[in-house]
């Protein structure tokens, strides 16, 4: 699992700073399907970090496939992606 995630993780935390970066608003939408496409590895990844994170409290499942946070706690969940890679 491990691997997968450090194959996975950079193309995550590449879409997060993206969309922070372009968006208004106060919410963050994070949809596996943009970062992953129909690849199910990478989406069984980024399923799984993200549950982390709504575990810690930084992110709320949507709906399936998609995760929201708020803008003000993108540094924690920056945080977090980079201390996984």
């Amino acid at each position: 699992m491990r691997r997968k995630i450090r194959q996975y993780l950079p193309d995550l935390l590449l879409y997060v700073q993206r969309r922070v970066g372009g968006e208004r608003g106060v919410l963050v939408a994070v949809r596996t399907r943009d970062i992953c496409g129909v690849d199910r590895r990478c989406g069984h990844v980024v399923h799984w970090v993200m549950m982390r994170l709504v575990e810690k409290g930084l992110a709320r499942r949507f709906k399936k496939g998609t995760y929201i946070f708020e803008r003000r706690a993108v540094e924690e969940v920056l945080t977090a992606l980079k201390e996984w890679i």
